[in-house]
């Protein structure tokens, strides 16, 4: 009997250390991976911070650069003067260490891209026509593009609304507001991937919907208010020469004047070009200036950046895109207009 009862308190006192044992691997656990979390958090605001710094480092360059006459002389210091952000993306790109930790900045001119937020149908219209050399398919994205963006629910012709989307069984509606990102475009009727992938290089949902005719590429220049044939070549034809373009003027026909007599600068309006065509009239090259005023500019005035901070090879990287705009008289300050983690 008593050894019955020996026995009893030995199984008692072994189940006693059994859960004594699995409560403290629990608290073991628990602490561990208290730990992990709290060294997270610490490594995420070290990266934070670093993040935030190398912005604010990149900021005063930029200011600088603004602020400050380029040293020297000839072209290179008549260019930094034109446009004091200009080749930004390849000057200021690269790693900027904060307190000895190496941030990665990426940086993009905004002006390179049309914000499709901002873009008439007429002008989706042209871009995806050049681009797809599909008028048919161009005219329908547009519109659907269009009813998109739009706040009523009548669809245009070629266009899609939300009763639409419902009948062919998608999952997005319409939201009957601008575009938040780009990625959105994919839900848009008559959006396929592949289209998608060949326009987003194009296109953005941010800034100011000014283009950068020395910087953007062919397919960007061609969906401009005003723009022609013939401006276009005049653009591409000094940019292939290397040589900037400092004013509109410059590649905008000059008007027939008074009297009718203007200089001939080798193009025309709806014509085949030349140096014998007429001067462009009054009334055509004030409307011209004025659209393309409207949307184009020669300078860098609007950049993305991109920073990338990681405290350590194991360590999630956190990532901050910004918008920087210059601001301010004379466009000699930098401020940010977008800030995303």
């Amino acid at each position: 009997m008593m050894r019955a009862r020996r026995g009893v308190a030995l199984i008692a006192a072994l189940w006693l250390v059994v859960a004594i044992a699995a409560v403290m691997l629990q608290l073991a656990l628990d602490a561990h991976d208290r730990r992990q979390l709290g060294l997270g958090a610490s490594e995420r605001g070290v990266e934070l911070a670093a993040a935030n710094g190398a912005l604010g480092l990149l900021q005063a360059k930029l200011d600088q650069a603004l602020r400050t006459a380029p040293s020297g002389t000839g072209a290179i210091a008549a260019l930094r003067a034109s446009d004091p952000w200009i080749g930004v993306d390849s000057i200021y790109s690269g790693t900027y260490l904060v307190d000895s930790m190496p941030v990665t900045v990426s940086i993009k001119d905004l002006g390179t891209q049309l914000n499709i937020n901002s873009m008439t149908e007429g002008q989706l219209a042209t871009f995806f026509g050049w681009i797809l050399k599909d008028q048919l398919t161009a005219t329908k994205i547009a519109q659907c593009i269009m009813d998109w963006r739009d706040a009523d629910s009548i669809p245009r012709p070629e266009g899609a609304e939300r009763d639409q989307y419902i009948k062919d069984g998608k999952l997005a509606l319409p939201t009957n507001a601008p575009f938040r990102e780009l990625t959105e475009l994919l839900k848009v009727e008559n959006m396929t991937p592949e289209i998608y992938a060949i326009v987003s290089p194009y296109l953005r949902t941010r800034g100011e919907p000014t283009v950068n005719i020395n910087t953007a590429p062919e397919a960007v220049l061609r969906a401009l208010p005003g723009m022609t044939d013939q401006i276009l070549v005049l653009i591409l034809a000094q940019r292939s020469r290397g040589q900037r373009i400092s004013s509109l003027s410059q590649v905008i026909p000059t008007a027939a004047g008074a009297g009718g007599r203007g200089v001939r600068i080798g193009v025309t309006i709806g014509g085949r070009g030349g140096r014998g065509g007429p001067p462009v009239p009054d009334a055509i090259y004030m409307q011209l200036q004025n659209q393309l005023a409207a949307s184009a500019t020669v300078n860098t005035n609007q950049i993305e950046v991109t920073l990338t901070a990681q405290v350590g090879p194991q360590a999630q990287p956190v990532r901050l895109i910004a918008d920087l705009t210059r601001t301010g008289a004379a466009a000699r300050n930098t401020s940010v207009a977008y800030r995303q983690w």
